[in-house]
């Protein structure tokens, strides 16, 4: 299975939207269900500061994502179901091709 280890805080900042995305919920939904402000919730989603650890941790007590999906990209660590949307997401599909192949 293939690893992206993307550690970069606009790649953390895609998977926290794809994230929020998949669950179908608000920026003021998902940052209440873990214990944090709106307008932090909204830093990390636009990658204006990188997502905390306590952050990720509360991420996955509530939602059972893993640090590593979260921080490096690591889709093997997810649920059968979250990986399986995840390899189908239009903006991971693009962002695999732009990186493969630069010219696309």
């Amino acid at each position: 299975m293939e690893q992206r280890d993307n550690p970069s805080a606009e790649s953390v900042a895609l998977r926290l939207q794809w994230l929020r995305d998949y669950l179908g919920l608000s920026q003021t939904e998902i940052a209440s269900s873990i214990g944090v402000k709106t307008t932090q919730w909204n830093n990390w989603e636009r990658a204006h500061n990188r997502l905390s650890l306590t952050g990720g941790l509360r991420l996955g007590q509530v939602y059972g994502v893993s640090l590593d999906f979260l921080f490096l990209g690591r889709v093997d660590t997810l649920q059968h179901t979250m990986r399986t949307a995840w390899l189908s997401s239009p903006r991971v599909n693009s962002s695999k091709k732009s990186s493969e192949n630069p010219d696309t």
